[in-house]
């Protein structure tokens, strides 16, 4: 006899590693640009292109951008910048990876260390860091039927499960022209940008995404004017698409990440030819996973009272989801400024990342702790170095309320810097102000036996000559209608058939009158 099953597609976690590498590599300052003085402030940026799980490893390709502005060994010392991408090949061993398995990983810049070699080379030392999370993505085979059904009884349940209808990556293109506005003098060069995401929004419609948001450009610029040539602006760009997405369907569930990749501002000329407006490329890299929940009536046991029926079972493991929330809090935290009273005028920007340290399930939710890396560019009393830069790194607590649920549950946590910004308070304090996204969704690890093959036999005449045609039976704590019926080569119908009042839940004591149904098939 042969059983019906349904693919679900399913993923459980396979392992998570995480691993440092160390990169020490030379920058040299290209001939258009001056020589170097000092530096005032370095960036790094790590993207990842792609990622191929093997056996027992996995390799990662991506770019490492690196920024520098500095200041020139000149007389009259101005301010400028360079940029280099170093490419990234990494072989990792990751022990029980295969090459059938799902690979997501994210990477962090831990630290960024730029040292002058001389006026003419950087030396630049970075410490990078890779959460690897391996996954197995299989099809959970359930049974949910057999192809024929004479004679048989068949006993179903309902299951939750979840299924994993969207796992793959994509990207998006923002592209806009902003404007200087009047009374800021033109651009004769661009000294230092800064591009971040804000407060952005993606909905799963059919078959597309609708992604909404906000980019946040910084410019610092050397302008026409010979007597303040060192100009800044800012601009909150806004912005609205949609990202054409079979997949997508506006009763899922979507777990889905963005991040910035790569992006490039550049000078254009307005109406007049006057270098006054910039061009602004971004690409948006977006993690998209979506879930489906839904009940499944799956086949739990069956027999048959004209034949013996021997069921072969197979355990299964898989992941069902069991909570999502999207929180934000608000970090205010102030820095003294020691020993830069003096100096410290005006903050330009200020840019960061966020990152979870620590996470506990508690009954009433998941307590979070991370950090703020902010990096603050301002204004200095100082002619030497008009301008400076200082890093404060801010911790935060907070607790992201969800239903209670079991300590087996695994939790994905994501922290996202969805805005940032300061100012100089009571003329001696930095005031950092900052909204942290920090993202948790829960998956609960489930395990059931699905019926794999039925396998059947005739009855011998003995056999069936032990099993009376009627009976009394009196209902024991536990008793289910179904078990009694299987127990007694009967059916649940002719049980209520013949008792008024057979319902479940069953009473002990309860007193049953039961009729054997059998038709035999006897043995030769």
């Amino acid at each position: 006899m042969k059983v019906e099953k349904k693919p679900v597609r399913s993923g459980i976690l396979k392992l998570e590693k995480n691993v440092q590498i160390t990169l020490d590599e030379d920058m040299n300052v290209p001939d258009t640009k001056p020589d170097v003085e000092k530096i005032v402030e370095s960036r790094g940026e790590l993207h990842i292109d792609e990622t191929e799980v093997q056996k027992d490893r996995i390799r990662i390709r991506g770019s490492f951008l690196v920024q520098i502005l500095y200041l020139s060994a000149e007389k009259e010392p101005r301010l400028s910048s360079m940029e280099h991408e170093f490419t990234l090949e990494e072989f990792m061993n990751v022990e029980g990876a295969d090459s059938g398995d799902a690979a997501r990983v994210t990477a962090d810049l831990e630290d960024l260390t730029v040292s002058i070699i001389n006026s003419r080379k950087c030396g630049i030392r970075s410490v990078l860091f890779f959460h690897i999370h391996i996954s197995e993505m299989k099809f959970v085979e359930c049974t949910v039927g057999i192809e024929k059904k004479e004679s048989v009884q068949c006993l179903y349940e309902s299951a939750a499960m979840t299924e994993i209808v969207m796992n793959k990556k994509d990207i998006q293109r923002i592209k806009a022209e902003v404007s200087l506005p009047a009374g800021k003098p033109n651009i004769r060069e661009i000294l230092w940008n800064c591009m971040q995401l804000q407060d952005v929004d993606v909905r799963m419609m059919e078959g597309k995404l609708s992604i909404r948001g906000e980019l946040f450009l910084f410019l610092l610029y050397e302008s026409e004017d010979e007597q303040d040539s060192l100009q800044y602006y800012d601009w909150e760009i806004p912005f609205t698409t949609e990202l054409e997405c079979p997949d997508s369907q506006e009763n899922l569930i979507g777990n889905i990440s963005t991040a910035l990749g790569n992006h490039q501002a550049v000078i254009k000329p307005d109406g007049d030819g006057e270098p006054r407006n910039v061009d602004v490329e971004a690409v948006m890299e977006l993690d998209l996973r979506a879930y489906r929940e839904f009940q499944i009536p799956l086949l739990k046991d069956m027999y048959a009272n004209n034949r013996k029926l021997k069921l072969k079972k197979r355990p299964v493991s898989f992941e069902n989801l069991v909570f999502q929330n999207n929180a934000k809090t608000k970090i205010i935290h102030r820095v003294p400024a020691v020993g830069e009273v003096r100096k410290l005028l005006q903050i330009l920007n200020v840019e960061g990342s966020v990152k979870i340290e620590e996470s506990r399930l508690t009954s009433q939710g998941v307590e979070t702790e991370g950090l703020i890396f902010a990096r603050i560019l301002y204004i200095a009393g100082d002619d030497g170095a008009p301008v400076q830069s200082k890093e404060v790194v801010i911790p935060f607590e907070y607790l992201v309320e969800t239903q209670s649920v079991d300590k087996l549950v695994r939790c994905e946590i994501r922290g996202v810097l969805e805005q940032i910004g300061g100012y100089v308070a009571d003329g001696n304090e930095l005031e950092i102000r900052a909204v942290a996204g920090i993202y948790v969704t829960g998956f609960s690890p489930e395990s059931m036996e699905m019926i794999e093959e039925v396998e059947e036999k005739p009855y011998e005449e003995e056999e069936l000559a032990k099993i009376p045609s009627i009976t009394g039976y009196v209902v024991r704590d536990g008793d289910t209608l179904w078990m009694i019926a299987k127990r007694y080569k009967t059916t649940i119908e002719k049980i209520r058939q013949y008792n008024e009042g057979a319902a479940e839940p069953l009473e002990a004591g309860q007193k049953l009158f039961l009729l054997k149904e059998t038709e035999a098939l006897i043995g030769d």
